[in-house]
């Protein structure tokens, strides 16, 4: 937006200049874009009747190459006597005898193409909803709809739309300062709209909008505004409901880009950003059309259009002589003065709002076809009257403070001169409008002509700090074009004869269906490829059931060769009787055995091999194995299934993995042993399992820590190696921070959580059993951190060992 302040001499002067300067900018760029739009659609329409008249030609069979002009010429019918005059002309050569033979005739569609294609009415249906949606246009705010409240759909998908729209009022004695009015006061306005939409899916909508306005007030100084180039983008999804085709739901998302006030280029803290709900029901698409369209929509508005004027406020108030006190970092608003802000003429005309607003749109349109397939084209000429009722509901997100000055014995008017406040004019300050009008879509395809009034209902006397006013009333009309890049190729009804030599019926044949199973357990061997051995043709591939159906053959055996990675090569065979017809066959495949392998390697934290390592794997079987001098070993033709590992070494932890062995594949998993301790950190004593150090866990949290990971593979590898402890309690110890309770269920579930750990390495759940003590059992007295950190434990206490052990 490019916002400028001038004077002019004389009202005169200025009019002129408001009329014929300021939408011709708009005008040329949108002739432009119609211009180099409607170019390739001549050509491609060109392209596309050319390639449909060639194909005609062949279909006809005709021998004398008639021109493609032919086609064109509507109403002469001379194609259609070339096509009769060829399709009945008897064959060169044919001496007349038919040996037999039968001769007859069948449509064009007779060629045995099976494809599926859409019945007539469902066409019709398609292309009749087709041509309704291209008769919606853009809003004035650049997405489809009516005048100002948008569709929740959109216009044909595959359309581009562009709509040039004017708005001017005149009014006398408005915006005057609380009935001063002096001589001949007069506001005008004039602007221009700009909307561009595109529709590439029949869910999205992308559109955009280009604004242009001129004010002139012959009471403020100066009197002349002009505003040029605030943009509007915008993206809108919606929804069709399949078996309520007349209801669409939909939002779209928008920002709004504002320049500087007397300048070019943006200023950022100005960006607007809008989001809106929308509904609109669509009786034309009701069994019984009724020419009805409702519309709702429900939207938010994020305005910051107060930032323009921010510094030109801050100005005008360091300009006061006795200005009163300002802080430095306050909003204008804020201060204990008023002759700084922005006059309502100019927060009118620059459109200025210091706070949010919450939009409700309702509109309804009636699009009555007035008259059918007019002209050569054949379309239609549809006037459409529209009612709307829009309005804006402040919300003061920004925290505006607004200063009040009342008036002498009236504590909630203002004083004259003065503007008012939302919290005390209320709703007669809110900005709302009824907007009447009509939408004329003459018989030319994709152009529309549209002419509305707006009509202020609130918000046009009642003047407030926050708003920027809604005008009297504001006359918008103009024009628009829908372009459809769907080529639109009149339909030609034709009948094409051909003639059909009919042959002697064949020899009989047959196939052969047939089904591939495993032998023994009859489970379906998909993907077994079926060969024909002496026959020149292509092998076949059995279905997901095993199943298969040959080429048609000749009666006799049938010899077929089955392959399959994962089974042995196996044949199959069948007789198709003289008589012909169809065999089934059952087809057996001897499968490969099913096993795995493993191939994996030992190695120390520090990524050397550990040699010499014991290996004892379980699981579907087992075996015991010793790791070579490069940490490897290996175990072939073992059972698919879940094993796991069990690695000791002398000079190593004990280390437990799972491995998951698949049929036909090998597992090749590293396995990493932690080095023991030069000086153990676990112990055994009489009663317990002394450890040097304290599980980590997450504060307030049962999770243990990384850090925690050593320790605990060191007490599972003393567990593992001592199997005449027969039962552990793993107690948990809290300090009293915190309820009692609530640390009672944290020592339960730290208790738990080693306990699970410990399994997960390989000791017998059995052999443990996990119990939390809360504060209730504290080692010293929780009077100090180093105290709490002490009670804050993990113990392991032998409950059971064999009486040898003692």
């Amino acid at each position: 937006m490019h916002l400028t302040f001038s004077s002019l001499p004389d009202d005169q002067e200025q009019r002129m200049r408001l009329k014929t300067l300021l939408p011709l900018s708009i005008a040329a760029s949108l002739v432009a874009a119609l211009w180099m739009a409607s170019a390739p659609t001549a050509r491609a329409q060109d392209d596309e009747f050319d390639e449909f008249d060639d194909d005609f030609g062949d279909d006809g069979g005709s021998d004398d190459g008639a021109s493609d002009d032919a086609s064109d010429d509507a109403g002469s019918g001379d194609e259609f006597d070339d096509l009769e005059d060829d399709a009945f002309e008897e064959p060169a050569g044919d001496d007349g005898d038919d040996n037999g033979d039968d001769v007859g005739f069948e449509d064009e569609d007779e060629d045995g193409d099976d494809e599926e294609r859409p019945s007539a009415t469902e066409e019709e249906q398609r292309r009749a909803r087709r041509e309704r949606r291209m008769h919606m246009h853009n809003s004035w705010g650049g997405a489809v709809g009516g005048i100002h409240v948008i569709d929740a759909g959109s216009g044909a998908d595959a359309t581009f739309r562009a709509q040039l729209g004017i708005d001017f009022f005149f009014a006398d004695e408005w915006l005057t300062l609380n009935g001063v009015t002096p001589d001949s006061t007069t506001h005008s306005h004039i602007g221009g709209s700009l909307s561009l939409g595109w529709t590439p899916f029949e869910f999205l909508e992308i559109y955009a909008n280009l604004r242009s306005w001129a004010n002139s007030n012959q009471y403020e100084d100066p009197n002349l505004f002009q505003v040029l180039g605030d943009t509007t983008f915008g993206v809108k999804a919606f929804y069709n409901f399949e078996d309520m085709p007349w209801l669409t739901v939909g939002g779209d998302l928008s920002i709004d880009f504002l320049n500087t006030v007397g300048d070019i280029g943006l200023v950022g803290d100005s960006t607007g950003f809008g989001i809106r709900g929308n509904l609109t029901a669509d009786l034309r698409e009701l069994e019984d059309r009724i020419p009805f369209i409702a519309r709702l929509n429900l939207g938010y508005t994020f305005d910051n259009s107060a930032a323009l004027v921010q510094a030109t406020e801050r100005a005008r108030y360091n300009a006061l002589p006795d200005g009163r006190p300002c802080p430095e970092d306050s909003a204008m608003g804020d201060c204990q003065e008023e002759r700084h802000l922005v006059t309502r003429v100019e927060r009118y005309s620059l459109q200025i709002d210091r706070v949010d607003r919450f939009r409700i749109g309702l509109g309804v349109e009636a699009p009555i076809v007035a008259m059918e397939n007019v002209g050569d084209a054949g379309a239609d000429f549809v006037i459409s009257p529209i009612a709307e009722y829009v309005l804006d509901i402040p919300v003061n997100r920004q925290g505006y403070s607004c200063l009040f000055i009342p008036g002498a014995g009236t504590p909630d008017m203002p004083a004259v001169g003065e503007d008012g406040c939302l919290d005390k004019q209320g709703f007669d300050a809110f900005e709302s409008r009824l907007t009447l009008g009509v939408r004329v879509i003459p018989p030319l395809q994709g152009l529309n002509i549209f002419l509305g009034v707006d009509i202020g209902l609130t918000g046009v006397n009642t003047f407030v700090r926050e708003l920027s006013g809604q005008e009297p009333y504001n006359v918008r009309f103009g024009f628009g074009y829908a372009f459809d890049t769907v080529p639109r190729v009149e339909e030609i009804e034709r009948e094409v004869v051909r003639e059909v030599v009919r042959e002697a019926e064949a020899a009989p044949r047959g196939r052969i269906v047939g089904t591939v199973v495993e032998q023994g357990a009859d489970t379906p061997v998909a993907g077994a490829v079926i060969a024909f051995p002496g026959r020149e043709l292509t092998s076949l591939a059995a279905d997901s059931g095993g199943g298969f159906t040959s080429y048609e053959l000749e009666p006799g055996e049938v010899q077929m060769a089955l392959t399959h990675p994962e089974y042995n090569d196996g044949t199959c065979s069948g007789t198709i009787p003289e008589e012909g017809g169809d065999v089934e066959v059952r087809c057996e495949m001897v499968a490969l055995p099913r096993v795995g392998n493993i191939r994996a390697r030992v190695v120390g934290d520090n990524g050397s091999p550990v040699g010499g390592a014991t290996v004892n794997l379980s699981g579907p079987a087992n075996r015991s194995l010793t790791t070579g001098p490069d940490g490897t070993f290996a175990v072939s033709d073992l059972a698919p299934g879940t094993y796991t590992a069990r690695v000791e070494s002398e000079t190593h932890l004990i280390r437990q993995e799972t491995i998951e062995v698949r049929a036909r594949e090998t597992a090749e998993p590293t396995i990493t042993l932690i080095a023991r301790p030069a000086r153990p950190t676990v112990n055994i004593r009489a009663r317990q399992i002394v450890i040097r150090r304290q599980v980590n866990f997450a504060t307030d949290s049962a999770e243990i820590l990384a850090d925690s990971n050593e320790l605990l593979t060191e007490i599972a590898d003393v567990i593992l190696r001592h199997p005449e402890l027969l039962r552990i309690e793993i107690q948990g110890h809290t300090d009293n921070r915190g309820g009692r309770q609530h640390n009672q269920d944290l020592s339960q579930r730290r208790a738990e959580s080693v306990r699970d750990w410990l399994v997960r390495a390989g000791v017998d759940a059995g052999r443990l059993e996990a119990r939390g003590y809360g504060q209730d059992d504290p080692l010293v007295p929780n009077i100090t951190a180093a105290n709490r950190a002490r009670n804050r434990r993990v113990q392991f206490m032998i409950q059971e060992r064999t009486e040898a052990a003692e």
